[in-house]
């Protein structure tokens, strides 16, 4: 059954213990996360890596690409291993105890996911609502506000090791999945959780300071040329900004540099949906969707076959740049008329 309506009581009671239990007992495990992955995949994977080699347990974490600043300023960022840097790549053969996925609605979705079959048992560490259960244990759940608050309950109900590099990750995670704590999955368990974080050491400004404002420069010539672009629709009820690939070229600007960007149409008056379509290749663009209030991004999403959240998710489509805004702008006006306020 589908755990999306559990609380943290139900949680403890279930899948938390249950893999706090696989973890005990076994001794080698491969930890993964999503494809392009962010500060709430990573930290939790850095913090429940960590957690598990103080046990003295072997761990990999693996992740298909190298990663950029500021992703790489994550406290132990440097023990990843990465699929494409094979100096750095340290399995290719023989099996886990157990293999987890953290942060991951779909198996696809994995960034090394050829590595994931026949490893091990499936753990599932999840709070996306569409997240497809592929696990042999899933531990999903929807309410909580990051993958980061699932691994630290999990390292609470199986008291393992939790010192200043991991709560140091932990709170990343939840930090950066809550936007610095001003969107709607900032619960009262994310303060408690955070607060408890902060008595292991952990400064919340330094992280801001180190992580979530390590970009460079060239970030904000990106965003300069991406703001002259911004385009209203629906009634300016929808905010778009597109990141071709000149833009990127012009600036210098990495594909991380635009992370975040969307939340700057969702800052205007007016605006329910904001949308950054970001060009990956050639014909192939990847849409990042958020809400105000309302409109359940997640189903508009789905019918893109992505998924996320209710007021965070997104999509990756093939076609011109014209096809596909106007097929996404056709989908999201249905979806606005259709959900009632």
């Amino acid at each position: 059954m589908k755990n999306k309506g559990m609380g943290p009581d139900d949680l403890f009671e279930g899948p938390l213990t249950r893999i706090a239990g696989v973890l005990k007992r076994g001794q080698r495990f491969l930890l993964m996360t999503h494809k392009d992955p962010d500060i709430d995949g990573l930290g939790s994977m850095l913090a429940l890596g960590k957690s598990l080699a103080d046990m003295g347990k072997e761990t990999v974490m693996l992740i298909r690409k190298a990663i950029h600043p500021p992703l790489t300023l994550l406290t132990g960022a440097e023990k990843i291993s990465v699929m494409s840097e094979p100096t750095r790549f340290s399995v290719s053969h023989g099996s886990f105890d157990a293999v987890l996925a953290l942060d991951c609605a779909d198996r696809g979705r994995l960034g090394a996911c050829e590595m994931w079959q026949g490893r091990g048992l499936t753990i599932n560490i999840d709070h996306h609502e569409t997240n497809t259960f592929f696990g042999e244990i899933n531990l999903v759940d929807a309410n909580s506000s990051s993958a980061g608050e699932l691994v630290y309950r999990l390292i609470k109900t199986g008291d393992f090791p939790l010192d200043y590099e991991i709560a140091e990750n932990l709170f990343s995670a939840i930090q950066s999945d809550t936007g610095s704590f001003r969107f709607s999955n900032t619960t009262s368990v994310a303060m408690t959780i955070s607060a408890d974080l902060m008595a292991y050491g952990v400064r919340p400004w330094e992280i801001s300071q180190r992580i979530m404002s390590g970009y460079g420069p060239v970030r904000l010539k990106l965003l300069a040329m991406a703001l002259k672009e911004v385009e209203f629709h629906g009634e300016g009820r929808i905010g778009m900004m597109v990141l071709s690939g000149d833009m990127f070229q012009k600036s210098g600007a990495r594909r991380s540099d635009g992370e975040g960007f969307v939340d700057f149409p969702r800052y205007v008056n007016g605006v329910e949906l904001a949308v950054m379509i970001m060009e990956k290749d050639e014909n192939i663009y990847k849409f990042s969707l958020r809400s105000n209030r309302w409109v359940n991004v997640a189903e508009l999403a789905a019918r893109f076959g992505g998924g996320g959240h209710a007021r965070a998710a997104g999509f990756t489509c093939n076609g011109s740049l014209a096809t596909v805004k106007h097929d996404f702008l056709l989908e999201a006006g249905r979806l606005l008329n259709e959900t009632p306020r």
